[in-house]
């Protein structure tokens, strides 16, 4: 391998952009829920609860995003716990 070879390492936030711009589709939005695993669940929901997170730093905070998504959470995925 050469110096130039990089590794993609998974992060928590890999579906923020797809929650955030299916955010008004319950089906799409429930299908990237499924995709996620619960820790990436709870990253991109600290994200959008988070007033002062690089999400919300050009957007008026408000609980759309975040309560929204918690609600397609519980009806997807009820073992997952947001708080």
């Amino acid at each position: 391998m050469t110096e130039q070879t990089t590794y993609y390492k998974p992060t928590k936030l890999d579906y923020l952009d797809d929650a955030a711009t299916s955010i008004d589709d319950e089906v799409r939005l429930a299908l990237i829920i499924n995709k996620m695993k619960p820790y990436q669940i709870r990253a991109v929901y600290d994200e959008f609860e988070d007033p002062y997170s690089s999400f919300n730093y050009d957007r008026e905070y408000s609980d759309y995003y975040w309560s929204r998504f918690k609600k397609a959470v519980a009806e997807t995925k009820p073992d997952v716990m947001l708080m």
